[in-house]
C-alpha cells in the first residue's frame, strides 16, 4: 500500500467517524412581553441526555423556574415559583434505579409552610405532610 493511499483511507475513516459521531444540540430562545415580563428557554441533547432550563418573570415581579434534566436511566425536575408579595412554591422530582422521590412545599407571604414528600420504591409507597401555620404576632 502507497503512503498516500494510506492517508487517503485514514482521511475517509476520521471523516466518517466525526460524521457519524452523534450530536450535541443547544438552543436558546429569549423573549420579551409587551408588558415587561421575560421568558427564557434553553434546551440542550444528544448523547443520550437531554436538559432544558425555563425561566419567566412577569411584569409585577413574580418569577417561575423549570429545571429538567434526563441521562442514563435518571430523570429530574424542579420547579420554582414566587410571587411578588413574598409567597413561593417548590417541587422536585427524580426518578433513579426505579426509585421516584417527589418534595412539594409552600410558604405564604405570612409565614406558613406546607409540604409534601412522597417515596415510591420496591412497590413501597411512603407519603408525609407537614403543615405549618403562620407565627402569630
Amino acid at each position: 500500500m502507497t503512503p498516500q493511499r494510506s492517508l487517503t483511507i485514514l482521511a475517509i475513516a476520521f471523516l466518517m467517524g466525526t460524521t457519524f459521531s452523534q450530536a450535541q444540540e443547544l438552543r436558546h430562545r429569549s423573549t420579551v412581553g409587551p408588558r415587561g415580563g421575560t421568558r427564557d428557554v434553553t434546551r440542550t441533547r444528544g448523547n443520550g441526555q437531554f436538559s432544558s432550563t425555563r425561566q419567566a418573570t412577569g411584569p409585577n415581579g413574580g418569577t417561575n423556574t423549570n429545571q429538567r434534566t434526563a441521562a442514563n436511566g435518571q430523570y429530574s425536575d424542579t420547579r420554582t415559583a414566587a410571587g411578588p408579595n413574598g409567597g413561593s412554591y417548590t417541587s422536585q422530582k427524580s426518578i433513579q434505579n426505579g426509585a421516584v422521590n417527589s418534595t412539594k412545599s409552600a410558604v405564604d407571604p405570612n409565614g406558613a409552610t406546607y409540604t409534601d414528600q412522597r417515596t415510591v420504591s420496591n412497590g413501597q409507597v411512603t407519603n408525609s405532610r407537614t403543615v405549618t401555620p403562620a407565627p402569630q404576632p
